[in-house]
């Protein structure tokens, strides 16, 4: 069962609701999510959706859309996003990680490479909602290979 999974199985045990408190890597400054990941952990936050920076996000709102920005100013790639998970669990951060981002800097990257680096890297899962459907099979095998959700 993986980590997703069990916190799942863990809260539904619990009779409650999940806190999956959002990030986005970079923001409001470069290294903001290594500090608040901790304390979002610490104060209950049983697993974490990390924004992968991106500038043309479809499918975020405003909000997420201008600190998307902000981190692309700070620098903030892909690269950055996978080291920035890495020493998130380097220094403690045990609840699942699930990385969301859109499709081309993956591509870019190389879906394979991408989703092999996510995993050791310490993510848990993927969103990425412009995936097109005919691509979907591919990654999900990826994903189930490296131990992704």
């Amino acid at each position: 069962m993986s980590r997703i999974a069990e916190t799942f199985a863990r809260i539904k045990a619990e009779g409650r609701v999940a806190l999956m408190p959002y990030l986005m890597i970079g923001y409001p400054e470069r290294d903001s999510a290594l500090e608040l990941a901790p304390a979002l952990e610490a104060a209950g936050g049983d697993l974490f959706e990390l924004g992968v920076p991106f500038s043309d996000p479809l499918a975020d709102g405003a909000t997420v859309q201008r600190a998307g920005e902000r981190a692309l100013k700070n620098g903030v790639n892909l690269t950055f996003c996978l080291d920035n998970v890495r020493e998130m669990r380097r220094r403690g951060v045990r609840a699942p990680l699930v990385l969301m981002g859109y499709v081309n800097p993956f591509m870019r990257y190389g879906l394979a490479k991408f989703v092999q680096d996510a995993a050791d890297a310490g993510v848990d899962g993927l969103i990425i909602p412009d995936l097109p459907l005919e691509e979907a099979g591919e990654c999900h095998a990826l994903c189930q290979a490296a131990g992704l959700d």
